[in-house]
């Protein structure tokens, strides 16, 4: 009823974990219910219920298992989630000065401090759910920060192998670009996979009726085969593999290793990911809204002078048609003057 009232706010579903209920009758099942309720460990429930229930493979067994007590001690003490965040932040960007020392010991102190950076950004999100801290300023800390400590292991990284002689710099360079390009796929299919249906059956911000059907439907016979529901999880990098992978080769092996592959692993992803989203999209049967194109123009930074000549090819084009090419070619102009 909620959900088809226009005019009653967003319907959440939380997964609640372990929950004990019941309507009594008599005094002996009220005694049941109360004994029930007094079994139920109450901060364990509140421990697993602050741990998201589809991290990768790292994160869930190798990391979790004792985050979620660093969460907890921290909440006892007072800290808050973007506290712990921006610790996380200047954790990583002493592991990237590590790395640019360009020594075997500061390769493994880079890769030990990496590990120790993304325990640090799982413990800021447990804290958050444990201690109910949520914020929207948290979130966009903890999303910008992750791709500043990646970015800067990686410069950090290239740093270090250009004072051993080795120039990786265009390595480095290319992690950056299919990482950016990864982050924002992964954030406009999420934006553009809600859908319309007109006569108010279906509403804008749930999933697209279309992504059952074929991809999706393979997704969930796969889903009920337990092995493989971590395997894809892995071979897709998310953050907590992807560190992992570049904190082990970093401290065992060189620079030029460690990039190359990255860049291999991350490439395998981003195909098998788009692969997925493209069967999606074909089979995706709502209408297609302008929420992704909203998202992403509310996060663009054009600056003054994109404004400026934007405004200018505005008023010069004012009552005709403005060319289809004339903004990707000042982009590609842009581009080419830097």
């Amino acid at each position: 009823a909620l959900e088809a009232d226009d005019r009653a706010p967003a319907v959440h579903r939380p997964e609640l974990g372990v929950l004990v209920a019941a309507v009594p009758a008599d005094g002996a099942e009220r005694a049941g219910a109360e004994r029930a309720v007094a079994a139920v460990d109450e901060e364990r429930v509140r421990l697993r219920s602050a741990v998201k229930s589809r991290d990768g493979f790292f994160t869930t067994f190798l990391v979790s298992p004792y985050s979620r007590y660093l969460a907890r001690w921290c909440a006892r003490r007072g800290l808050t989630p973007n506290q712990v965040t921006t610790a996380s932040l200047l954790t990583a960007l002493v592991a990237a000065a590590c790395a640019a020392t360009g020594t075997r010991g500061g390769f493994v102190a880079a890769g030990v401090l990496l590990i120790a950076s993304f325990v640090l950004d799982c413990t800021d999100g447990q804290l958050a759910r444990y201690a109910l801290k949520y914020s929207t300023l948290g979130a966009w800390l903890d999303a910008t920060f992750d791709r500043a400590k990646e970015y800067a292991y990686y410069a950090g990284l290239a740093l270090g192998a250009a004072r051993g002689g080795d120039d990786v710099w265009a390595l480095a360079l290319g992690a950056m670009v299919l990482q950016t390009c990864r982050h924002v796929v992964d954030f406009s299919f999420g934006e553009a996979d809600h859908y319309r249906r007109d006569g108010g059956q279906e509403r804008e911000g749930e999933p697209a009726a279309g992504s059952a059907n074929p991809a999706a439907a393979l997704s969930g016979k796969l889903d009920r085969v337990g092995w493989t529901v971590w395997a894809r999880r892995m071979i897709v990098l998310p953050i907590g593999e992807r560190w992992a992978l570049i904190a082990v080769l970093t401290a065992l092996t060189t620079p030029r290793t460690t990039f190359t592959v990255l860049l291999v692993g991350c490439a395998f992803a981003a195909c098998y990911t788009t692969a997925g989203r493209v069967l999606r999209s074909l089979a995706r049967k709502g209408v297609r809204t302008d929420r992704a194109a909203r998202a992403l123009s509310e996060l663009a930074d054009s600056g003054p002078l994109a404004e400026g000549v934007a405004r200018a090819a505005a008023s010069r084009t004012r009552g005709a048609r403005p060319s289809a090419f004339a903004a990707p070619a000042l982009a590609l102009l842009g581009s080419a003057g830097l």
